[in-house]
């Protein structure tokens, strides 16, 4: 009996349209990725060393496919496939007739679930298959390799096959005991939450191995086990099938199972005959019933009312009705219930840069109460059509819908029902971050804030959301099409636009449209767009419902001429009036929309963009060699009107020919016409003709009439304004805004071919038959010293401005104050440098308030939000602390004064100019630090000593513009930070921040497109100068010694502090550390700096003996194999011959002082991969390891040690060799 169960459920499921439905939907989605992925739809593309067909990328296809979009669609398909297989005779009223049949519980439980289990499988293949096929144009190309077919096997079986069986598992059970499909679904959303929370958790490195084992889909346990695998791995290896991927997949697995064998043993056919609840059954009561006798004739008295006011106390009492039912529900208040603890999780522990804290301010709380969102998005989904096909699902629709209540009142009161809850959870979240705030003792909550951030932008966005949902489950045969069709507009059609890069946000639905993020120092800024795009997008939205209303399935009717015919006569001349209205409103709006976005402001595609700097190149390249006079002098008149956000500058350049020829051409770049600034003058004092005027391009080029010579000078003067028109389809301009304005030296104008604005990507490149690309200059290039990498067109400048702004702000420029006044209602600054700088500058203006304070005479000013005091001493601290550092270790401190400005946080960074620091409002100036904890990395202490370095490493010593320029500027700024925080907060708290740098880097080099460089070659790769830059610098003082490394760097920046042309290379600073360096440390200037080298330090074994003394004798066994890797990620074995540090570790008696308590920590010579060590120490040993500090680069770095009583991880130490080279050319 169970083959004929099995096979007659199998038959059945293959005969079902929507089983060939879901299928397809799969297919042509995963075959439409890989279309995308393979240039068919001619997107551009970026460079990439990862082909698209090895095992890796088809497991990031199935890993994305579980994410929180795409993951909610696999739930919707497996509910509709696993939980209709036992939920059918329940619902078709058959079960009495099917279980009176001889069949045995395991035949009907085990045959139902295998046959659907199989169709789930089947229909999640869909996946696999069309991915296959949508790489095959591609085949040939560098982006796809040999077909193996063990690529899309293994993927299968770690991946589709068991997450189709835990979620089939449970959505079968569950059904099988509520017979309630609306179980299935809140467990999903249980499960798409569990797994959003661990993605978030993953991200901290505490706790990723912990998210890694919980998180259900296996997706963290992948991310975990090949979050360091370079490109050559990627291309070329299998999953690892042990460690914590084994560990996810058999642990979900096993629980499905328990699971599973449960819900058979409770399995009963009886139980269909049951009312089920969730938390305890009731039993069958008789309830006594008063009746009142009423005469006949009293009865028959009906007076019939269609007027409009009781239309519309029928559509309050039905949405009151729809409302209480809906928050009423389990389904509800679960799903609040886990917006809660979701909102708790995330504000806790998904943290900012290096796992560090924020102040509770209500912008930083808002960030985490909004991921609401997202399950109340799946919310409206799932309710659209529970509350659409209530009536039907319960057998009363006939007896509904024979009611006197039109159509419009029905749809619109489940509407307003569903808006209402909404409404309730928003509340709740709301309650919750005020709740979060009060917890951590901080009262200045802003309710305003709340109210705004999350209500009115949170209602009106669901307004359109709840709409949609609901008007397509109408038109929906049934409610499971309904769900995919509610997830077109809602969350995939966006999906499927960003990948076809369709940027007009006209046809994203839903789209906000331009909106600034919400700063305390700026507010919200213009909010007219917003609302805009919100009128749109509602008027679309009341269109498309009242459109519905012609498709509304009042009786059995399932097609839709049928609906059509029966809807179409309850339709009301009422609904036909604002199907018109609302259609002119979305079509006005809409044209209003287009109008500003494509002709008050230029539109461009990224397809259009690419074709914009491949015919920048194709025009302009031949003046690339063209030499150019150099600025001297930037003097500069700025007016800033916040009121409007607008910008007029007018000013003058003196330009030197410093060459030993005359120069008869003058190549100027402006803005172009895209940018919204408009040139009223650009002219010289000497006579000349324009030969070129290109507007597209912002391109402008003069012929002198009488050549410059050498030596001699030309003033240019230029004048323009910055005025915004309406508002463009990109973010809201932030260049000028009402409080916190920040821009810099990048609008002004400059000289000679713009080598910026050439088309980055290889891969575009070649489409374009442009010539390969590198991202800079070779170091080898002698004639590219003569450029600084900041600028090509100054070296160093007299510096002069005047500045004004509104009356209630203050104005900050690079420079001395000379002059303070009020004009005409404005403050004005006059600002002047009394030493030559870099061409590079900024200006901001803002209400502020400022602290005051000197070191040695220097004068030190932060200019800060009054509400932002919390780090602003800590911040002087720094000031103080790394001036003193570097002017005693470094060279003198060329500046009269240091000032950090706050900026509003549309961007998280900080930018050091000379003697002036702008600095983000959330990256130092909102941080919470606890400054007496060792144990937490000081971000507004650490980002002050970096940005203050950067007066040293970029305004004394700025690198030619050639391979390896950043590691003077960014590199030694991190190394300079790094000493201080080092002398304030000790080592061990170096530790953890190294511990961060080097995860950063190994994470990052997996994405390297271009193909990875050593650090002395490195190009535009923060992840090399910043992340591997401070792990190699802090190495690299360990073994040189403090003072010896800082000897070599003060004698390197004498001999080319403010050099003029040509400028320094890091080839020359590399030179200067290894005269430092004794010939028996000579090898580690190779490996640090001119080659790639990782090592893979272990622990083979280790064990201690108790000596009669009380001391401990330790046998320690450790390994270290070094690697030398190329660009494309090649590992190749090198002998060891280094000087690595060993430790052993006690316990920590105080967690409070210190985190390590070392018993022996010395470096020892590995001149072999593998050696055995013996100690004697005094202590008991808690652990042990070599180079317990992760100083050398790593390739697993979480092995070097290991507890003592436990089995060390012995890693793979072979060589990984790529398959293709993607870095070269095709043939």
């Amino acid at each position: 009996m169970f083959g004929a169960i099995f096979s007659f459920e199998l038959r059945q499921a293959f005969k079902r349209p929507m089983t060939y439905i879901f299928f397809g939907i799969y297919l042509l989605f995963s075959m439409f990725i890989a279309l995308v992925a393979t240039g068919v739809f001619e997107t551009t593309q970026a460079d990439s060393n990862v082909t698209l067909n090895s095992a890796y990328a088809v497991a990031n296809l199935l890993v994305g496919f579980n994410g929180n979009i795409l993951g909610m669609l696999n739930s919707i398909v497996l509910v509709a496939v696993m939980a209709n297989a036992i939920q059918k005779d329940y619902q078709y009223n058959i079960h009495a007739l099917f279980f009176t049949k001889p069949i045995s519980k395991s035949q009907y439980f085990f045959g139902r679930f295998l046959a659907a289990f199989l169709t789930g499988v089947f229909v999640m293949s869909g996946m696999l298959i069309g991915y296959a096929l949508g790489l095959i144009p591609g085949i040939g190309s560098k982006l796809v390799g040999p077909f193996e077919l063990n690529n899309f096997l293994q993927p299968f079986f770690v991946f589709l096959l068991p997450n189709v069986f835990v979620l089939g598992v449970i959505f079968f059970s569950l059904t099988t005991f509520t017979r309630n499909t609306l179980a299935a679904y809140m467990t999903c959303i249980i499960m798409l939450i569990g797994r959003f929370v661990a993605e978030n958790l993953g991200n901290n490195m505490d706790y990723a191995y912990g998210a890694g084992l919980l998180e259900p889909f296996g997706s963290n346990a992948y991310n975990y086990v090949t979050k360091y695998w370079m490109a050559s791995e990627q291309n070329t290896l299998l999953l690892p099938m042990d460690g914590l991927l084994l560990y996810n997949r058999v642990l979900w697995v096993g629980v499905a199972l328990v699971i599973m064998l449960l819900s058979f043993a409770r399995f009963r056919f009886t139980q269909f005959l049951t009312p089920f609840s969730l938390f305890k059954r009731k039993e069958k009561a008789e309830v006594a019933v008063a009746y009142e006798e009423r005469p006949l004739a009293e009865l028959l008295n009906v007076k019939q009312d269609y007027s409009a006011s009781f239309s519309w106390r029928q559509l309050f009492y039905l949405s009151k009705f729809e409302f209480k039912k809906i928050v009423q529900s389990t389904f509800f208040i679960i799903c609040c219930a886990l917006s809660l603890v979701m909102i708790g999780v995330i504000y806790y522990y998904s943290g900012s840069a290096y796992d560090t804290e924020m102040q509770p301010l209500t912008q930083t709380v808002i960030r985490s109460v909004n991921v609401y969102t997202l399950l109340a998005n799946i919310f409206v989904i799932f309710y659209a059509g529970t509350v659409v096909f209530r009536e039907k699902e319960s057998r009363i629709d006939e007896l509904v819908y024979a009611t006197p209540v039109g159509n419009p009142i029905l749809y619109f009161s489940k509407y307003l029902g569903l808006l209402g809850a909404i409404l309730v959870m928003q509340l709740l979240a709301v309650l919750m971050g005020i709740s979060l705030q009060l917890s951590q003792g901080f009262y200045q909550i802003d309710l305003g804030q709340y109210f705004v951030s999350v209500i009115i932008f949170g209602i009106l966005n669901y307004v359109t959301t709840i709409g949609i949902c609901l008007a397509l489950q109408v038109v929906a045969p049934n409610k499971y099409l309904g769900f995919f069709f509610s997830m077109i507009p809602v969350m995939l059609l966006s999906v499927a636009l960003n990948l076809l890069q369709w940027t007009d946000r006209i046809y994203h639905f839903d789209s906000d449209g331009p909106r600034m993020q919400f700063t305390e120092l700026n507010g919200y800024g213009p909010l007219g767009p917003w609302f805009t795009y919100r009128v749109y997008w509602i008027a679309f939205v009341l269109l498309v419902s009242l459109v519905s209303l012609f498709f509304f399935a009042r009786g059995k009717e399932i097609n839709f001429k049928s609906r059509f015919r029966f809807s179409k006569m309850e339709v009301k001349p009422l609904t036909k009036i604002g199907i018109v209205v609302f259609a002119l409103v979305f079509m006005a709006t809409g044209a209003y929309i287009f109008y500003n976005t494509h002709i008050l402001n230029h539109y461009i595609s990224p397809k259009e963009f690419t074709a914009k700097q491949v015919n920048y190149e194709k025009h302009y390249k031949q003046y690339e060699n063209c030499l150019m006079p150099r600025v001297i002098e930037a003097n500069l008149d700025v007016a800033i009107y916040p009121e409007t956000q607008g910008l007029h500058v007018k000013g003058f350049y003196w330009l030197k020919n410093k060459h030993n020829v005359s120069l008869d051409t003058l190549y100027i770049n402006l803005m172009d016409k895209t940018s919204n600034f408009v040139y009223k003058n650009v002219s010289l004092n000497v006579p000349a003709t324009t030969i070129k005027e290109d507007k597209d391009y912002g391109v402008l080029i003069y012929k002198l009439t009488t050549p410059l010579a050498a030596g001699d000078s030309v003033k240019m003067d230029f004048e323009f304004e910055y005025k915004p028109k309406g508002f463009s389809n990109d973010e809201i301009s932030t260049l000028v805004v009402e409080n916190g304005t920040f821009f810099n030296s990048s609008i002004m104008p400059s000289l000679g071919y713009n080598e910026q604005y050439e088309l980055g990507s290889n891969a575009e490149r070649k489409k374009h038959d442009l010539p390969r690309k590198e991202s800079m200059r070779s170091i080898n290039d002698t004639a590219a010293y003569a450029n600084t990498y900041i600028s090509n067109d100054a070296d160093w400048i007299r510096f002069e401005t005047k500045v004004s702004t509104s009356a209630d702000q203050t104005a900050i420029a690079p420079g001395y104050l000379e002059k303070q006044w009020q004009e005409n209602g404005r403050n004005y600054f006059h600002y002047k440098m009394d030493n030559p700088i870099l061409n590079f500058y900024a200006f901001q203006s803002a209400r502020y308030k400022v602290k005051r304070d000197k070191w040695n005479g220097v004068n030190l000013e932060i200019y800060y939000d009054k509400a932002h005091e919390y780090n602003v001493d800590n911040m002087l601290l720094a000031m103080k602390k790394a001036l003193a550092y570097y002017s005693n270790n470094f060279s003198p401190y060329q500046f009269r004064q240091l000032r950090i400005i706050e900026f509003p946080a549309f961007a998280s960074f900080a930018q050091s100019f000379a003697n002036t620091i702008p600095f983000s409002e959330n990256v130092g100036f909102t941080n919470k630090v606890d400054t007496a904890n060792w144990n937490e990395i000081d971000m507004p202490f650490y980002i002050t000593a970096h940005e203050v370095a950067h007066q040293w490493w970029a305004h004394q010593v700025i690198g030619a513009n050639v391979q390896g320029a950043t590691v003077m500027s960014e590199t030694m700024s991190q190394y300079s930070a790094l000493m201080v925080m080092e002398q304030r907060y000790g080592k061990d708290n170096m530790k953890k921040f190294l511990k961060h740098e080097m995860d950063g880097y190994l994470r990052s080099r997996t994405f390297e497109g271009k193909g990875e460089k050593p650090l002395m070659l490195v190009e535009q790769q923060s992840y090399i100068y910043y992340q591997k830059g401070s792990v190699i610098m802090y190495a690299l003082r360990d073994y040189l010694g403090e003072d010896t490394l800082n000897a070599a760097l003060k004698k390197y920046i004498a001999a080319v502090a403010f050099q003029e042309p040509p400028y320094t290379t890091s080839r020359q600073f590399v030179e200067y550390i290894r005269a430092a360096t004794p010939d028996s440390l000579k090898y580690i200037i190779t490996d640090f700096f001119e080659t790639i080298t990782v090592y893979e330090n272990y622990v083979k074994s280790l064990k201690y003996d108790k000596l009669p003394d009380g001391r401990y004798k330790v046998n320690l066994t450790v390994g270290s194999v070094k690697f030398r890797v190329d660009s494309a990620g090649n590992n190749k074995k090198v002998a060891v011959n280094d000087y690595i540090d060993i430790g052993i570790f006690g316990t920590v008696k105080d967690k409070s002082k210190a985190a390590y308590n070392p018993l022996i920590l010395q470096k020892i010579k590995m001149d072999g991969n593998e050696k055995t060590f013996e100690f004697i120490v005094n202590e008991q040993p808690e652990f042990a390891g070599l180079d317990p500090y992760n100083k050398l680069i790593d390739r697993t770095p979480d092995n070097n040690i290991a507890k003592f009583g436990t089995k060390p991880a012995i890693p793979s130490l072979s060589e990984k060799e790529v398959k293709y080279d993607l870095n070269k050319d095709e043939d």
